[in-house]
């Protein structure tokens, strides 16, 4: 351990700052100061002042505090971003969550008429126009003729088709395509319950009316509802799958 020497000043030992040198990458400074027993900020102190440091932390200037709190009020979080990245250049880029944070740590708020104000100045300069070509980027466009995607529809999966003229349910989609165009009034049911299930001969035509008394009696019994109840458990499956995969990237 490292000896204290008068008003508890630390002194370091030779093998103790050769270890720091040898370790500091691939140890964190809690587990540097729990092998050297000492204090993680006596660690971190240390490490800093042999210029052992792992990421170089890039502080606000007072001139950068001070644009900001002279264009707040008037100019977003997203557009003060932008322009603090063309004024100074950081290693991390500057994003709305920076300026957001710093912001807030100044206690600078603004009122309801100021937002009001800066939406109105956004939408002046057609900022939002485009905010929908990028959602469109992101969820990779169009979808193409033919594709098939699951829909939560009140609580259960729907599997729809991608039609000329959008997208359409996939069950009444294959009977129509099977049997010829579905009379006004009438639903298209699976056999099973399992609206993941489907095929043509898993697939009855009933009445509006019909529809409604199996689905209040349940009359296919048990096991249809176990199996609609299967298919949505695994259709919320593959959302949380989407979504794991999502974050990964």
């Amino acid at each position: 351990m490292a000896g204290n020497q008068g008003n508890n000043r630390i002194v370091w030992r030779g093998w103790q700052v050769a270890y720091l040198k040898r370790h500091w990458q691939q140890m964190t400074a809690q587990q540097l100061a729990d092998r050297l027993g000492l204090k993680r900020t006596i660690v971190r102190m240390k490490l800093y002042s042999m210029g052992l440091k792992k990421q170089e932390m890039e502080y606000w200037t007072p001139t950068q505090v001070r644009c900001l709190k002279e264009h707040y009020r008037t100019i977003g979080d997203t557009e003060l971003a932008e322009m603090f990245t063309k004024r100074w250049k950081k290693n991390k880029g500057w994003t709305r969550k920076h300026i957001e944070k710093k912001r807030r740590y100044l206690g600078l708020k603004r009122t309801v008429k100021e937002i009001k104000a800066i939406r109105l100045r956004n939408v002046k300069k057609g900022r939002f126009a485009e905010c929908p070509v990028k959602a469109w980027k992101a969820r990779g466009g169009a979808a193409p003729i033919g594709e098939k995607r699951v829909w939560n529809y009140t609580g259960y999966p729907v599997i729809v088709i991608k039609t000329e003229k959008g997208f359409r349910h996939y069950a009444r989609w294959l009977w129509e395509d099977t049997y010829g165009k579905i009379k006004k009034g009438f639903k298209v049911r699976t056999l099973n319950g399992d609206p993941l299930d489907i095929r043509i001969d898993n697939l009855e035509l009933v009445s509006g009316a019909r529809h409604a008394i199996l689905n209040r009696k349940g009359i296919h019994g048990p096991e249809y509802k176990r199996n609609r109840a299967k298919a949505r458990i695994k259709s919320l499956i593959k959302q949380i799958e989407k979504v794991n995969e999502k974050n990964c990237i």
